[in-house]
């Protein structure tokens, strides 16, 4: 991991604690740790302190590439398979 990298993932820890922006739900480690950016780059989002946001990798992953609006749409047409990945994750972590 890159300097940069760490120094924004630290920024990020002491803004919204240790807690992930898509899920509300506690981040245990920095492995599990990923900087998501609200607009995404891929739609003309910046690489700036402002436009990121901490989350599991697993919950930036699902989000992919779309913006809020179009992620909490998918959110609400996924909820099994939501559920269903907060399940393999709380059995991993158990």
């Amino acid at each position: 991991m890159s300097t940069k990298n760490k120094s924004i993932k630290l920024q990020l820890l002491w803004k919204y604690g240790n807690r992930c922006a898509i899920c509300g739900k506690k981040i245990r480690n920095f492995e599990e740790l990923s900087v998501d950016h609200i607009i995404p780059r891929a739609k003309g989002g910046r690489n700036v302190i402002s436009n990121c946001q901490l989350a599991h990798k697993s919950c930036n992953e699902l989000k992919n590439d779309n913006l809020p609006d179009e992620y909490e749409r998918i959110l609400r047409s996924n909820k099994r398979r939501i559920l269903k990945m907060r399940i393999r994750r709380a059995i991993l972590f158990w």
